[in-house]
């Protein structure tokens, strides 16, 4: 999952993997549902993007 990533993604790795817009990846970084740093900007960790993917399909399943 996110092979193509470097293990450290900027915020417009992260939208592009996620299909996701800027803003909303801002709000999910604020909001800590994405674990990250700040280092010339946001970093996240690869690791923290695919516990986030996970338990949104967890959170989803469990809906279902």
């Amino acid at each position: 999952m996110f092979a193509q990533y470097d293990d450290l993604m900027t915020v417009e790795d992260v939208m592009e993997a996620l299909n996701l817009g800027r803003s909303k990846i801002y709000e999910l970084l604020r909001s800590k549902k994405i674990k990250s740093f700040k280092m010339k900007g946001y970093r996240i960790p690869k690791a923290a993007l695919k516990d986030f993917v996970l338990s949104q399909a967890k959170m989803n399943a469990e809906r279902d």
